[in-house]
């Protein structure tokens, strides 16, 4: 390995060089060749980026693997401090056995959920954007996440060379009484529910099982909202040749491609740490609210952006009042990079869900093709006007745009009509998102109107991904370890040292 050493992995863009050798097709141990990069090469963080952005997406029986190993370093710390300390309360002792408790009922779950995704080889692969989103996998990982965040604390100072430090871990157990109580309630109540699960008699039942669609849809017929039920924005008039026109003439440029191939991008629980976090729930409740995402280049913005639109096409289900709008910018198709494009297709999208809007549309369109000039094209400026009173049409209007900065020498320009679009409403009827690079020229404009979250490799997502490679590669042989800590160790650092790269 002589020849790693010499490899200037301080340029991230060189790193690709090697990205076969992450391939999961590949025979190499890819796990391995990563944990060894990271060991030797601690500053070299980058190769887990690479490595996570060319591997396969996680699947549900992965996210199911990656909760076990999880769930099973935990117990193993936490059995460690009531070892280490006898006087530990009840309390302590009582979760530590609803966590072993936890880690045989998922590794039950993911027993079935192998033999699930074998015999129905086929809707594993093409269910990739399941309405169902496994929701309590989803909180139950954020819950194993805060206790291992507690004890991975409390384990390094039992470690430490302090007798202060080792005193005061034995002494301290990093969660209140009260917390731990609420701790145990709620993986009781994730036993439960993983219990019901285990009676799936195929894949669909299961995420049905896992997800939180009961609450969400208020008893909505599940299984009449398909994925393609989801996609498609209803329309809500009829349509005759002359409006066929009206739609043709302002929709030349269609987001429903890009749309598609990203939602084929997204797997699993992709998205669920923002559209189930507190960012996008203000975003979504407050109305003429505002938020910029941004993130680096293979960050998944435009995968969270179709993860955006369906969550609010979801939750607007039963309120024809409220519509959704969405558009793509990309560097491939130089016509979606104008201001007159994005501003038209989402008037098209607006119009098809209300008769007022497509009234105002239709107006607009007679003005430009019904007079003699011929060669009449719509501006930006009244487009923008004209889309405003369409929202207005609505109690609340949700547009989210993404890849602005593949605009080329038009981003300052359509970040500026977007930006005014959203601020100057009377009613605020418009919550607008925008995703982007973080690029100057877009956070000058955006940093004092948009509340920004960044896009990133967050550490619970590595966290599961990790453990469930781990997982895979000890059983079947490609990694073997004589101690089990070593796996914690492995886990623990790798995912640590990378901070949210």
């Amino acid at each position: 390995m002589t020849w790693l050493g010499n490899t200037p992995f301080w340029n991230p863009y060189q790193l690709l060089t090697y990205a076969p050798l992450f391939n999961r097709s590949s025979s190499t141990p890819n796990l391995i060749l990563a944990l060894a990069f990271v060991f030797f090469f601690p500053s070299s963080f980058f190769i887990l980026a690479v490595f996570i952005s060319v591997a396969d997406p996680l699947s549900i029986l992965a996210s199911i693997a990656g909760l076990v190993a999880l769930a099973d370093l935990i117990f193993r710390s936490g059995t460690k401090y009531v070892k280490s300390y006898r006087g530990a309360s009840t309390e302590v002792g009582n979760l530590i056995r609803e966590i072993r408790s936890l880690s045989v009922i998922l590794h039950n779950l993911s027993l079935v959920a192998f033999d699930l995704e074998e015999t129905e080889p086929t809707a594993a692969v093409h269910e990739s954007s399941s309405v169902l989103q496994p929701h309590y996998l989803h909180d139950c990982h954020q819950l194993l996440r805060r206790l291992e965040t507690g004890l991975s604390r409390t384990e390094a100072s039992l470690d430490s060379g302090s007798e202060h430090q080792r005193l005061y871990a034995r002494l301290k157990w990093p969660f209140t009484s009260t917390e731990s109580k609420e701790m145990i309630q709620d993986v009781q109540r994730y036993n439960q529910i993983i219990h019901t699960a285990l009676a799936a008699d195929s894949l669909a039942m299961l995420k049905h099982c896992l997800s939180r669609q009961d609450e969400i849809k208020n008893g909505l017929d599940k299984i009449s909202l398909t994925a393609e039920g989801i996609l498609e924005i209803q329309v809500k008039i009829s349509h005759d040749a002359k409006r066929n026109q009206v739609l043709r003439d302002f929709g030349r440029v269609n987001p429903r491609g890009e749309y598609e191939t990203n939602r084929k991008l997204r797997q699993g629980r992709t998205g669920l740490w923002l559209t189930q976090g507190p960012d996008f729930d203000f975003w979504y409740s407050t109305p003429g609210s505002r938020l910029w995402c941004s993130g680096i280049p293979g960050a998944g913005k435009s995968v969270l952006a179709v993860a955006m639109t369906e969550e609010c096409l979801q939750r607007n289900a039963q309120n024809t009042r409220k519509a959704v709008a969405y558009f793509f910018c990309t560097y491939k198709n130089e016509s979606s990079q104008h201001s007159t494009t994005i501003l038209s297709s989402l008037c098209m999208q607006l119009e098809m869900q209300s008769e007022s809007a497509f009234q105002i549309l239709q107006e607009y369109h007679d003005q430009l093709f019904s007079g003699r000039d011929l060669s009449a094209r719509p501006t930006a400026e009244t487009l923008a006007q004209k889309l405003h009173l369409i929202c207005a049409c609505f109690t609340r209007t949700y547009i989210i745009v993404d890849g602005l900065d593949e605009c080329d020498h038009r981003v300052a320009a359509n970040v500026e009509c977007l930006a005014k679009l959203s601020l100057l409403q009377g009613y605020d009827v418009i919550n607008m998102a925008l995703s982007s690079r973080d690029k100057i020229i877009i956070r000058q404009r955006l940093k004092n109107d948009f509340p920004h979250v960044e896009i990133k490799a967050h550490t619970e997502d590595l966290q599961l991904y990790v453990a469930s490679e781990l997982s895979e590669r000890i059983a079947s042989k490609q990694l073997r370890l004589r101690d089990q800590s070593l796996k914690d160790l492995i886990m623990t650092r790798l995912v640590g040292e990378v901070k949210g790269i």
